[in-house]
C-alpha cells in the first residue's frame, strides 16, 4: 500500500474530513488530496503532522511497518513498549 492509500484509510477511519485535517493541520485540502491520490509525496514536515494526526509512526505511512501498533502512543508518552 502506498503512502496516499494509507493516508486516506486512516482519514477515513478517524471519520475526518479533507476540510478537518486541513483545520488541523494546516495543511491545505487540495494538497491533502493529492497526497492521497499518489501525486504527489508529503515532505517530512507534513508526513510528522499526519503522523501525530492519525497516531501512527512515519514508517507506518511509508510502508516500513505493516501494521499500526498502539505502543506507539505509548512510546510518544514516554511508556515502555511491550
Amino acid at each position: 500500500m502506498e503512502i496516499g492509500e494509507r493516508l486516506k484509510q486512516l482519514r477515513i477511519k478517524r471519520k475526518l474530513t479533507q476540510f478537518e485535517v486541513e483545520e488541523l493541520t494546516g495543511i491545505n485540502r487540495s494538497t491533502l488530496s493529492l497526497y492521497e491520490l499518489g501525486i504527489r509525496v508529503p515532505p517530512i514536515d507534513k508526513l510528522m503532522q499526519l503522523a501525530l494526526l492519525y497516531k501512527v509512526s512515519i514508517d507506518y505511512l511509508c510502508g516500513i511497518e505493516k501494521s499500526y501498533s498502539e505502543d506507539v502512543e505509548k512510546v510518544r508518552q514516554g511508556e515502555k513498549a511491550q
